[in-house]
């Protein structure tokens, strides 16, 4: 019997991108079944990368995990300065994680996550977030049992919703 692979964590580089936002696109759907609500938008993982690639490795830090020649998932870290009102200071937020499905209740997400929180209080941030959708429940588990705690819910009318005919 061969050996298991060991899986590896790291930066991502140029290369993993086109995979990372094929990622990012089940990311997209698996929220849709849940309960986000703005609009589908086509080549979605092209235009998640462009919102932050400039910012890698500044105010944000994109990490994998790899076994052999597979990515196994990724998790994107963000830094941002909140308002004065606020304190000002720097928070950190864990934005986006995926583990493909083979690679779950491995401890892949766990360690995905830990890096990224390494990095960010590398960065002096003063405290890390982490928005969830409502019916996600496997995420408030796994969250929670990282030490995070609930603080803000966040509700959104649409005007779908609102009944004024607009969708936009």
């Amino acid at each position: 019997m061969p050996p298991v692979a060991e899986t590896i964590y790291r930066l991502a580089d140029e290369a993993d991108l086109p995979v990372i936002a094929e990622m990012y696109a089940k990311l997209d759907r698996y929220f849709r079944s849940l309960s986000y609500r703005f609009p589908k938008v086509e080549n979605v993982g092209q235009l998640w990368l462009d919102s932050f690639r400039r910012t890698l490795g500044r105010f944000s830090v994109l990490h994998v995990a790899q076994r052999q020649d597979a990515l196994l998932g990724f998790v994107l870290g963000r830094v941002k300065r909140v308002a004065p009102y606020l304190g000002g200071v720097l928070v950190g937020e864990l934005s986006d994680i995926w583990v493909e499905p083979e690679a779950r209740r491995l401890g892949t997400g766990e360690r995905l996550a830990r890096l990224n929180f390494d990095w960010l209080k590398a960065q002096g941030v003063h405290s890390i977030e982490v928005q969830i959708l409502e019916g996600n429940q496997a995420s408030h588990a796994f969250f929670r049992s990282l030490g995070l705690k609930p603080e803000l819910s966040l509700y959104r009318l649409t005007w779908k919703d609102h009944g004024a005919g607009d969708e936009g």
